[in-house]
């Protein structure tokens, strides 16, 4: 019988696979394909508000360059604007467009109603402890090293 660690282990690997691309629900517009790591970022700067790109990539534990990357995506893709900081010319300030708000909201509330009907079958008790234990591995995994977290999304 396999390990309860094994098990975690090996269903954590099939969930990110699984979650590795977005699709963006846009009104009267294609459907859009987005990187995971992008779709975060998005959803972080909407949820922050007003965010320097340094603060994303310290959120994340990623390098500068790497945020800039997924920024510079979602620049081009109209969905996030790039300011320059008025209290310090080095750096930029970024928000969500109001296209990317509507993309993220629309997005979001698709995803949920997927949950939703995944577990509509479940005991609201279970559905309850899920998100609990869910929440407190997350938050366990956010005192580990960036070396730890990242070991976990590389196989």
């Amino acid at each position: 019988m396999d390990s309860p660690v094994k098990q975690v282990e090996e269903e954590l690997t099939l969930l990110m696979c699984r979650a590795q691309r977005v699709r963006l629900h846009n009104e009267g517009a294609e459907l859009r394909l987005l990187e995971r790591s992008a779709y975060n970022v998005l959803g972080r700067v909407h949820d922050e508000g007003v965010v320097r790109l340094s603060e994303l990539a310290a959120t994340f534990m990623l390098d500068v360059s790497t945020v800039s990357r997924q920024v510079a995506a979602l620049q081009a893709a109209g969905l996030i604007r790039r300011a320059p900081d008025p209290s310090d010319g080095r750096a930029a300030l970024l928000t969500v467009t109001p296209t990317g708000r509507d993309v993220l909201e629309r997005t979001r509330a698709q995803r949920r109603q997927i949950l939703h009907d995944v577990l509509a079958g479940w005991p609201a008790q279970d559905v309850e402890l899920f998100a609990g234990l869910l929440a407190k591995f997350n938050a366990d995994l956010r005192e580990h090293a960036a070396d730890t977290i990242s070991m976990l999304a590389l196989r």
